[in-house]
């Protein structure tokens, strides 16, 4: 395993934003893992672990410390059981499972990024998260001793972990999926691709900015006094950001290089030359907005890493 000093990050995240990391190495296995770890603690280095780049902002000044791509690709189906590692990316883990004759991660259709981040943030679509699949997680404590955790000791919540609460690093995931009509399966995967193509920006972005809203986190009735059409909104009892972000007339607002997406208002794309610190801005211009008009605090879903 190589590591590497000074190397650019942007063109490691989908935001293609983010300076250098001082120390930067790519690990292909668990033993890249804690030997990268090792050469980290032997120069009192911070550790930052990512792995597709996606739902990340890092800062402009870059990290002054050790940088650890995940690129775990281990891949392996036993009937409806599958052991994958946390580098593999969700779209390719998708449609080998489809290949395998097996339904479930259907959900997963059209989001970015890797198994280790979906799991991390409970990553989801249509009322079902990554949580509901997962049965086991192989992953390294605060400590970075190797350890399993099953799915109901992750606290698995919307857009939400364990992993988020404490510092541990993912490496493997087990997850159970179904053995059911592939046919119906792959034509809804390309139903629900060809709805994110057409509703979705192509721009550099880190997906959604903001998580939807809670009907229990929310004052309904003042919402409704305020023009909310909090009907629309029933089958899923969450009010979407974007419907907030767009009704406040923040679609196209700029700052700098970043801006809130005409497409879908909950993404903030990077127009060409966006820094962190213009996302950041922007970022907390639109919350100060949706407070000031909904009374709502929007929480952000993107790691900012500043």
């Amino acid at each position: 395993m190589q590591i590497q000093e000074n190397i650019i990050l942007a063109p490691y995240t989908t935001f293609k934003i983010g300076g250098p990391a001082k120390y930067f190495c790519l690990a292909q296995s668990i033993a890249d893992v804690q030997e990268a770890i090792t050469f980290a603690k032997e120069k009192n280095l911070k550790i930052f672990v990512f792995g597709g780049g996606s739902n990340l902002l890092i800062t402009d000044a870059g990290i002054n410390g050790l940088v650890i791509k995940l690129d775990l690709q281990k891949l392996e189906f036993e009937d409806n059981l599958v052991k994958v590692g946390a580098g593999v990316n969700l779209a390719y883990l998708l449609n080998q499972s489809l290949e395998h004759g097996l339904t479930g991660l259907e959900f997963a259709t059209g989001i970015p990024g890797t198994v280790g981040g979906a799991v991390r943030g409970n990553a989801g679509t249509y009322g079902q998260a990554m949580g509901d699949v997962t049965q086991n997680i192989q992953y390294l404590d605060e400590d970075y001793q190797l350890q399993n955790m099953s799915a109901s000791e992750a606290n698995f919540a919307y857009r939400h972990s364990i992993f988020k609460e404490k510092n541990y690093l993912i490496l493997e995931v087990a997850l159970k999926l179904q053995i059911s009509d592939i046919e119906v399966a792959k034509n809804l995967v390309k139903e629900r691709l060809a709805y994110r193509q057409n509703t979705q920006p192509n721009d550099p972005s880190a997906g959604c900015i903001f998580k939807n809203i809670a009907f229990e986190e929310a004052e309904i009735d003042a919402l409704r006094n305020k023009g909310i059409e909090i009907d629309k909104f029933l089958a899923n009892k969450k009010i979407p950001a974007a419907y907030l972000i767009e009704k406040a007339g923040l679609k196209g607002k700029t700052i700098g290089g970043a801006q809130v997406s005409e497409k879908h208002a909950n993404y903030i794309i990077n127009t060409g030359q966006a820094k962190a610190e213009d996302v950041l801005i922007l970022t907390s211009f639109i919350k100060q907005q949706i407070r000031d008009k909904y009374g709502i605090q929007l929480i952000e879903e993107v790691q900012f890493v500043v």
